[in-house]
């Protein structure tokens, strides 16, 4: 009987691990994929930028923020909104941990626009670090630390997830090779209103003409070289975020005799998003 006593009082304090979810919040809907693929049923995640939004405008809702001090992680990315609630958002939870998960990475400045002088660019770094598999690993292995220093019970789980995403970034990183193969790679160019696909296209040996230059619409000369641009090297396609006015785009495409393609860089299923951009490059490259 004292056995058994001392065994259920035992039991009192070694109890199993919570099964309880750690809350982390993310900036943007490829970063939930990320954290999903890693921290599985250990994991709530919460999204900032809401579907259709763009994260550098973008203001949280006060749903948002009254859930967001449940958080125990705030994985950050470096997208412009971050700039401005991420002081508050720890203000506001203290005991929140802010991981930046582009710890690690060297970013791009980002791009200069056609017909604009080089020092007329601002240097802000281009924080679109989820559009490039290589650059992506280095973001996982970013949250798996965070995950294993905040949860060790789990490390385990976290580090076999890990290991899972890492499998699935070498396959998508296999498919758009596959995609783009049949593409003349040198000196190829694509234009998109907002210079979103800097690291996609350095991963892959391209190059995007942006449109949008630090976040204002081309003026007359600007849009003039733009169109020149687009007719010297054949481009028939502008390609524009969802997110995003396309009227400066259809502006061009009529120009050029073009059409404008919309292409997601803000995907949930981040392995669709990527294929999604990799097949519509290929599309209009390969014409």
């Amino acid at each position: 009987m004292r056995k058994l006593a001392l065994a259920s009082l035992l039991g009192l304090f070694w109890l199993p691990a919570s099964a309880e979810p750690i809350h982390v919040a993310v900036s943007i809907l490829p970063q939930k994929f990320f954290a999903e693929a890693i921290g599985g049923e250990h994991l709530r995640v919460q999204v900032m930028v809401r579907p259709g939004f763009e994260p550098a405008t973008y203001d949280p809702t006060p749903r948002q923020l009254a859930e967001l001090a449940q958080a125990e992680l705030y994985f950050a990315i470096g997208v412009p909104f971050e700039r401005t609630w991420l002081p508050r958002f720890q203000a506001a939870s203290p005991h929140m941990r802010v991981v930046q998960t582009q710890r690690g990475i060297r970013r791009r400045a980002m791009g200069v626009g056609l017909g604009t002088d080089a020092d007329a660019s601002n240097e802000s770094p281009d924080p679109h670090i989820w559009l490039s598999p290589p650059l992506v690993r280095i973001q996982a292995m970013n949250m798996l630390e965070a995950l294993v220093a905040a949860d060790p019970g789990h490390a385990a789980d976290y580090r076999r997830g890990y290991a899972g995403l890492a499998r699935t970034i070498n396959h998508v990183d296999d498919a758009i090779l596959g995609t783009l193969t049949t593409v003349d790679l040198e000196h190829v160019r694509f234009m998109v209103f907002h210079p979103a696909f800097g690291y996609f296209a350095a991963a892959y040996g391209l190059t995007q003409i942006p449109i949008e230059v630090e976040g204002k619409k081309p003026g007359p000369k600007q849009l003039a070289v733009l169109i020149q641009t687009a007719r010297k090297d054949g481009i028939k396609v502008v390609f524009v975020e969802p997110q995003f006015s396309q009227k400066a785009a259809r502006t061009i495409a009529d120009a050029i005799g073009g059409a404008v393609t919309p292409i997601d860089p803000l995907a949930e299923d981040w392995p669709k998003g990527m294929g999604a951009i990799a097949q519509a490059l290929h599309d209009t490259l390969a014409r």
